[in-house]
């Protein structure tokens, strides 16, 4: 049999929860459900504000579809100027390449 180690430094308080986990599904799906679940007890139910569930996200002032429109096309944008530099310095290498061994 294993011995339990006793560290110096433990106090004795969980840090994280573990108990909640479940084995992964890698060979046989299903498998651990049928057999294990009624053992686990079920994970407490976490507390509903009143508050929406994404507070980053405004409810009441949505996007006008100008608006969304415009940071559609800002994020393209930058998206395709980043692609082109990266385009623009491949060329270039390959330019460089090109002089040095030709």
């Amino acid at each position: 049999m294993a011995r339990r180690r006793v560290y110096d430094d433990d106090d004795g308080r969980t840090i994280a929860d573990m108990s909640g986990l479940e084995r992964p599904r890698l060979i046989v799906p299903r498998h651990w459900d049928n057999i294990h679940k009624s053992n686990i007890p079920p994970a407490p139910e976490p507390e509903q504000e009143e508050e929406s569930p994404r507070p980053w996200e405004p409810s009441t002032d949505e996007l006008s579809p100008e608006d969304r429109r415009v940071y559609i096309l800002a994020a393209m944008g930058s998206g395709l100027l980043i692609g082109g530099i990266f385009i623009l310095a491949a060329v270039l290498l390959i330019l460089v390449m090109l002089a040095l061994w030709v």
